[in-house]
């Protein structure tokens, strides 16, 4: 009998973060996969995604509008609100047996809700993980939702059954990212330019020379101070005097600020070296991370994919704190002498060991997998001793 499953993607990094599991599925007779975009991934200034998904042979079942735009709390606030309706009219509609949601984005909180009072069992990936940021909540509210937990590390299991689910509900999978990470590994191209191809702006960049990645991301809970720390981050890499590819940020509130500052850079300064980026492929995006000298920023790609890829990272500030990390990863405050004295030191590095600490490189495999074998059924209630506390007591008779 097939299987309806729903995947909704809501940002760029989504499609990384679940490609391969969706190309399994498309695959699979016994699947009838249903892709829904929408969010900052229907947003052309943040990558628009639905043109790379049609490319990679992937039909699009739905496209939803769902953002308010104004790099605020308010915004991001009203934009779940619409995301819940939204996402509730969809799958009312396919009324699917279940749905599969991303990590830890204010958005996956929408589509959680949407299907848990549709009663269409939740289907979580990266579920468990600790960064110290606020996406964090979401992660974890989303877990408590989720009916079924397909976790990236063997910490994250452990934490998701603490939190109260059950063990035979949580499958540590890997992350569908390193199976990208391990095929670029076996046959990635030394020599990738992306220049030509995405265009960009700003000055060439050398790709037969060393060069660094720069992904910074506004953290929600210190918005209003990004544009100052952006600056600390600009002031680095322009006294380092190594070519850069520098991306856009995504949308979550302070990114005007960031956005503000990297545009008043390349204005104002006209860096000889740097190019400028909206987004990448994932393929070409960890490509290019992987031909690199060091990653510089604050996005988990530093922590996840580059730990695979044996690639140094810089990681800036809190937005990544208590992610679990291998060897290649350097912390720094977010201050200009303490990132570019972490970024000389890890350039002279050159690589890490590869790392296994978020998968194999066959996590798509086994999720598509275990989607195909489980009852797709919602969970009952929570279990006390599973939460370390007692039964409670049987009311006097």
């Amino acid at each position: 009998m097939t299987r309806n499953i729903v995947v909704c993607l809501t940002s760029r990094g989504n499609y990384a973060r679940i490609g391969t599991v969706l190309h399994e599925l498309e695959a699979d007779p016994e699947i009838d996969l249903d892709i829904v975009v929408a969010g900052a991934s229907m947003l052309r200034k943040y990558g628009t995604l639905s043109e790379i998904l049609r490319e990679d042979g992937l039909e699009i079942s739905q496209e939803l509008y769902n953002v308010i735009e104004g790099g605020n709390p308010v915004s991001s606030a009203k934009t779940t609100g619409l995301g819940i309706v939204e996402f509730t009219n969809v799958l009312s509609n396919i009324d699917p047996d279940g749905v599969v949601t991303i990590a830890d984005r204010y958005e996956t909180m929408a589509i959680t809700l949407s299907a848990s009072y549709l009663n269409i069992p939740v289907l979580h990936t990266q579920g468990g993980e600790i960064t110290g940021s606020i996406d964090e909540r979401v992660r974890h509210a989303t877990t408590k939702f989720a009916d079924y937990h397909f976790v990236s590390t063997e910490r994250s299991a452990e934490i998701v059954n603490r939190l109260g689910e059950y063990e035979e509900r949580i499958f540590n999978t890997g992350c569908p990212s390193m199976d990208l990470a391990a095929e670029i590994q076996d046959i990635g191209d030394s020599m990738y330019d992306p220049q030509d191809q995405y265009g960009g702006v700003g000055s060439d960049v050398d790709v037969t020379d060393d060069y660094l990645v720069v992904q910074y991301h506004p953290v929600v809970t210190e918005y209003e101070s990004e544009y100052d720390k952006t600056w600390e981050l600009i002031n680095a890499i322009d006294e380092l005097e190594v070519q850069a590819f520098w991306f856009w940020p995504n949308m979550d509130a302070g990114t005007d600020q960031v956005s503000k500052a990297i545009r008043e850079y390349r204005n104002i300064r006209d860096p000889d070296d740097v190019r400028f980026f909206i987004n990448l492929r994932p393929r070409d995006y960890l490509t290019l991370v992987n031909n690199s000298a060091c990653l510089v920023g604050n996005s988990s790609v530093g922590i996840r994919e580059c730990s695979f890829l044996g690639q140094p990272s810089v990681n800036i500030g809190d937005r990544q704190k208590h992610r679990e990390r291998a060897e290649n990863v350097t912390d720094v405050d977010c201050e200009t002498d303490a990132i570019r004295e972490a970024v000389r030191e890890q350039i002279a590095v050159d690589e890490y060991s590869s790392s296994s600490l978020y998968g194999t490189g066959d996590a798509g495999e086994k999720i598509c997998k275990r989607i195909k074998e489980i009852d797709l059924e919602m969970k009952g209630s929570m279990d006390p001793n599973l939460l370390g506390v007692s039964e409670p007591a049987l009311p006097y008779q």
